[in-house]
């Protein structure tokens, strides 16, 4: 049986972005991180009954920061969600600092892990996603034109290049902006507001 928690969570993708940000949120500082006996990182939250797999609240958060770009999210909405940055990094670091001494006191035991994945960064595990760092400003990447149409010539914080073929080669860049950019522009955004 599904706990609360872990249906709460499970509700996340079907909602809006900014509501599904907001959730993400909403239930964070109620969260407390451990590690399985078989090395699965879980979540308990004060206000739900039952345990949740923080690696499912961590992709819902990791597409949340995807969505900001695909979806063309407004500048706010994109700062919004690099606040939980800090509130994931907080989570796995400590578990995953537990799931080290488990392996080493022998309570923890991993499953045997299928070669045929590659790394786990590269598999898409939002545990090495944000253990690595790879997550961080996720919400701050823009597609190559939108961020040369919003802020020209200004340095970038850097890109990624996604290249594929399904019988015609594609290619997608994306260009990260920095914090101090989308502060900036949503200034603008406020003063322009605020005058009609």
């Amino acid at each position: 049986m599904v706990s609360q928690l872990q249906s709460h969570i499970n509700e996340i993708p079907n909602l809006a972005l900014s509501d599904a940000i907001q959730a993400i949120i909403d239930l964070a500082p109620g969260l407390t991180a451990s590690v399985s006996p078989t090395g699965q990182y879980v979540i308990h939250h004060h206000d739900y009954e039952g345990p949740a797999h923080l690696n499912d609240l961590a992709s819902h958060y990791l597409e949340c920061g995807r969505r900001c770009t695909n979806e063309h999210a407004p500048f706010r909405q994109r700062l919004l969600h690099q606040t939980l940055d800090d509130v994931f990094d907080n989570l796995y670091g400590p578990a995953y600092k537990a799931l080290l001494a488990g392996l080493n006191d022998g309570s923890v035991v991993l499953p045997e892990r299928r070669d045929d994945r590659g790394c786990a960064c590269c598999a898409g595990e939002p545990d090495a996603l944000i253990l690595a760092g790879f997550s961080t400003c996720e919400a701050f990447y823009f597609e190559e034109e939108e961020y040369r149409r919003l802020f020209r010539d200004q340095p970038d914080l850097g890109s990624r290049t996604s290249f594929w073929n399904d019988g015609e080669e594609h290619r997608e860049s994306w260009i990260m902006a920095s914090k101090e950019q989308l502060e900036h522009a949503t200034a603008l955004d406020s003063a322009v507001s605020s005058r009609l």
